[in-house]
Parts: structure tokens; C-alpha cells; sequence
């Protein structure tokens, strides 16, 4: 893949955050009413796309994918664990976004009714086959007129307050699936941010591009449940901008899911060779699309939890590492660092399904404190064998 610009970057990751599963995904954060929606989509995502640009500019820094990276600090065999999770959890998230975008085109236009699905499947293939292979460009003036078409949405609104939906969700719950949605996009950022221009770059793009669209969407969603009572697909469904609507399903779909298919891909050169990276993207595509047909979308929420569940301590463990400057791959496994992973996912999880405190907060500090002083302990320890 070629450098990729620092506008193109801020587009990328623009393009990336807007999608019909972000707007949902802020529709659930309705019944915490506007202000305290808006505090929670605001803080969850300024935590999380931290995290999210700080994992693009170690990339960049390493000029190594993001999997390269994670070899880095986890080992030649530890790296396949995380891999295989991480293709799992893209191809998830692909079915995720084909499930929303399939629902959404055959609610909107009749004649499809049935085969929205494999109508989304393979016009997400062609265009990532035409933005590897021949253009950016198109993805850049792709997103652009995704940001003019969510602005008309956004002024599509009628009533003249907001009216909380039935439902309850806590502020922690709410700012937690703030942050789940940019750490989802964790495993894959070093992917594209290898090749960018500039660290500044990368960084500053990569954040302000996924952190103002992804909030925006997230607020869309807001709106459109506290102002109307529906969801995303059932307001585009009976909007009067139905063009519009299915405009911004079809390129927030692809422009999203390509991403996820893509880094599915390059994530698999870390278990098996990839001799045709085309050919993989069809066939992940497929299944992707298989997946959508059986995905249990009602668990979404908990879908997205569970991505942040494991990828928060994972990435714990390699930021740890970089900022302590560790330079060597472990030899296969890097056990401390696999052990402290594992248990940051069960902590996480653990305090979610309690609802104490804040997980991704508590996690960080924990994983990261603990790799530190064992890696200064085995240091100390075996300068004192040699002595």
C-alpha cells in the first residue's frame, strides 16, 4: 500500500467512524437523557480515541502493521493467539455492519427485500478492490459527501423536546461503549497508520478524524431516539430523504467495512501464508457475509463490550512496552505479558457485569502497573545472577 496523506489519513478515519452502527450505538445511550448522553459519548470517546491514535503512531514509529507490533511484545507464538481473536472479532464486526446496512437497504427499497445482505457483501469487496488496487480518491470524496448527507440528516428532526426512551442505562455502561467502539479499531489502525506521512500526522489525523465523526454519529443517534423514539434504520426508513438515506447506509457501510475485511486479512499472515490478498478478501468477504445471516445482532452491546474486554489489556501490554523500551521479541511466548492480558479480560468483564467503577480505566492502570514492576523485578533479578 502506498504512503497515505495526512488528509487522507484524517478521511480514513473519518470514514471509518461513520457508520449506521455508530449511529445505533448512540440511540442506546438515549435514556440518560441529553446531557448526560452528550458527557458520556464526549468523555468515552476522548478516552478511547487516545488510545486508538497513540496505537497508530506506535505503528508509524516501528513503521510495523499493528499484529507486527503486538509480535513484538507477545512473541512468534503468542502474536497467533491474538491474531486469530483479532479475525474473529473483524469478522464479526463486518457481519455487524452488513446485518445494519442489509436491514436498513431492504426496509428502504422493497425490490430488495431479502438480498440486502449479499447486495452489501459485494459492493464492500469491489470497493476495497478498487482502493487497494487503483484510488484513495474515491474514498476521500466518498466520505466527504457522507459528512454533507449525515449534516442534512441531522437537520431532519421534528419535536420540540426530547422525550426519554423506557429503557435505563447507567453513565458508566454509557461511557464504556463510548470507548469500545474506537479501542474495536485498535487491532487494525497500524495497518494504514505504517504508511502514512508524517508521526504528527498519523496521530493528530487518525484522532480529530475518528473523534469528531465518531462522536457526531454517536449523537445523531442520540437525537434521532430522544427526539422521534426510533432507531436508526426506522428513521431513515421513513425519512423524507430516503436517497439521501440510502447513500449514507450504502457508503458508510463500505467505507467502514473494507477496513475490517482488509486488516482480517493481514492479520492472517500471522498464522498462515497469504499468497493473494485479493483472493482472501473475497473469501473473507463471503463468510462475513455468510456470518450476517446468523449473527445474533440482538447482542451487539455485549459484542462490542467483549472487544474491549481483550483488546484493552492486549494493547495495555504493548503501549507498556514501547514506553519502556523494549526492543526485543520475546523468543515464541511472552508469558507475564499473555498471563497479564488474560486476566485484564476477565477483570474487565468482571466489573462490567457489576457495574463497578470504570473497567477500561481500572484495566489500564492495573495491566500496565503490574508488567512494569515484573519487568523491572526480572531486570533487577537477573542483574544480580550475573553478579
Amino acid at each position: 500500500m502506498n504512503k497515505i496523506k495526512n488528509s487522507s489519513m484524517f478521511l480514513l478515519w473519518a470514514g471509518a467512524a461513520i457508520s449506521i452502527a455508530e449511529i445505533y450505538t448512540g440511540g442506546i445511550i438515549a435514556p440518560l437523557g441529553l446531557a448526560k448522553g452528550l458527557a458520556a459519548i464526549l468523555l468515552g470517546h476522548l478516552i478511547g480515541t487516545l488510545l486508538l491514535a497513540f496505537g497508530g503512531y506506535v505503528s508509524f514509529a516501528g513503521k510495523k502493521n499493528a499484529m507486527e507490533k503486538v509480535r513484538d511484545s507477545f512473541g512468534s507464538g503468542g502474536v497467533k493467539l491474538v491474531a486469530a481473536l483479532n479475525v474473529l472479532q473483524l469478522l464479526g464486526w463486518s457481519a455487524v455492519m452488513i446485518i445494519q446496512a442489509g436491514r436498513a437497504l431492504n426496509g428502504l427499497v422493497p425490490m430488495f427485500q431479502g438480498f440486502g445482505l449479499a447486495i452489501v457483501g459485494v459492493i464492500v469487496f469491489f470497493w476495497f478492490f478498487f482502493f487497494n488496487n487503483f484510488s484513495k480518491r474515491i474514498n476521500d470524496i466518498s466520505v466527504l459527501l457522507l459528512i454533507l448527507l449525515c449534516g442534512v440528516l441531522f437537520m431532519n428532526f421534528s419535536g420540540a423536546a426530547p422525550v426519554l426512551p423506557k429503557d435505563s442505562i447507567s453513565f458508566v455502561l454509557a461511557l464504556e461503549i463510548s470507548i469500545s467502539m474506537p479501542i474495536s479499531w485498535l487491532p487494525l489502525i497500524g495497518d494504514y497508520a505504517k504508511d502514512g506521512e508524517s508521526s504528527r500526522g498519523v496521530f493528530l489525523g487518525s484522532f480529530f478524524g475518528y473523534f469528531l465523526a465518531s462522536s457526531f454519529m454517536y449523537i445523531l443517534g442520540l437525537l434521532i431516539m430522544l427526539y422521534t423514539g426510533m432507531d436508526v434504520i426506522e428513521f431513515l426508513s421513513g425519512n423524507s430523504f430516503k436517497v439521501a438515506g440510502i447513500l449514507v447506509i450504502l457508503l458508510s457501510t463500505v467505507t467502514t467495512t473494507f477496513l475490517d475485511v482488509y486488516s482480517a486479512v493481514v492479520s492472517s499472515k500471522q498464522i498462515f501464508p497469504v499468497k493473494n490478498e485479493n483472493m482472501m478478501v473475497l473469501v473473507y468477504t463471503v463468510i462475513a457475509t455468510a456470518v450476517a445471516y446468523v449473527f445474533p445482532i440482538e447482542g451487539y452491546q455485549s459484542f462490542l463490550l467483549l472487544i474491549g474486554s481483550v483488546f484493552i489489556p492486549v494493547y495495555t501490554v504493548v503501549f507498556t512496552g514501547c514506553l519502556m523500551g523494549e526492543s526485543e521479541e520475546p523468543s515464541s511466548f511472552n508469558v507475564v505479558g499473555i498471563a497479564l492480558a488474560a486476566c485484564g479480560t476477565l477483570l474487565y468483564n468482571y466489573l462490567s457485569a457489576n457495574g463497578i467503577g470504570m473497567p477500561t480505566i481500572i484495566v489500564l492502570a492495573a495491566v500496565s502497573s503490574t508488567y512494569m514492576i515484573i519487568k523491572k523485578i526480572s531486570v533487577f533479578g537477573g542483574v544480580a545472577n550475573e553478579q
